[in-house]
Parts: C-alpha cells; structure tokens; sequence
C-alpha cells in the first residue's frame, strides 16, 4: 500500500518527537511520560497526539515535547493573513512543539515549534 504526503509527514514528524525525547532522556537520565490522547467529539479541533513530559530530571526540571494531528472546520486568520483566497476552508495540521526549563538558571528556556497545515483540497476556493 501506498503512503499518503499526509502518512510521509506524519511518521516523520513521530520519528521527530521521538528522537527528541530518547536524546533528552540520555542527556538527562530521566524518563519521559508518555501520553496518547483523542480529541472528544463534538470539540471543534478533532485528531489525536502523542504528549511526553519529563520531570525532575538531573539536567531539566521540566522537559515537554507534543506531537498533534488535528482537523478543523476553518483555517484560522494567521493562516490566511497572505492567502485571503483561502479563508474559512477546513484544514489539516500536525506539529511537534517543545518547552524545555532546565535547572541551571544560566542556561536559557527552549521553545520550538514546527507545524505544517493545509488546506481540504476537497473544498472549493474563493477567487483571488
């Protein structure tokens, strides 16, 4: 069976997150807790993720690194400031967000995102 770009950057950005966590928890000796979750129906957002925290570490008071898969009914307005043609269309994302606090006050705070989104190719499109 053939692999969707969707599937293609789902399992990369999976592997992300998980090369991420393995290579703090090496760094760190610690252990990150690991947390799957859904979306409930009837949230605006559906899709699922994968959360992994770690705590109390040697190196890092608190590790955090996400992975989300989500649709939604609209792209927001951050997403269509320069594509106005795409306004109100029902979109796809996915992302691998991380916070990480370590514990020696000289070392700074990280924050990283990267995220993809699209467009339902399905849904028509407002002329420019």
């Amino acid at each position: 069976m053939q692999q969707t770009p969707q599937s293609l950057v789902r399992e990369y950005l999976v592997d992300l997150q998980d090369r991420i966590t393995s290579t703090v928890a090496l760094v760190d000796g610690g252990r990150f807790i690991v947390d799957a979750w859904t979306k409930p129906r009837g949230e605006t957002l559906q899709g699922n993720g994968i959360t992994q925290i770690l705590e109390d570490g040697a190196v890092f008071e608190r590790a955090g690194c996400g992975f989300s898969h989500v649709t939604g009914p609209r792209l927001p307005p951050s997403a269509t400031q320069h594509r106005p043609e795409l306004s109100g269309a029902p979109f796809e994302a996915m992302g691998v967000s991380l916070v990480f606090h370590p514990r020696n006050p000289y070392v700074p705070t990280v924050h990283m995102n990267v995220r993809i989104s699209r467009p339902d190719p399905s849904v028509p499109r407002r002329p420019r």
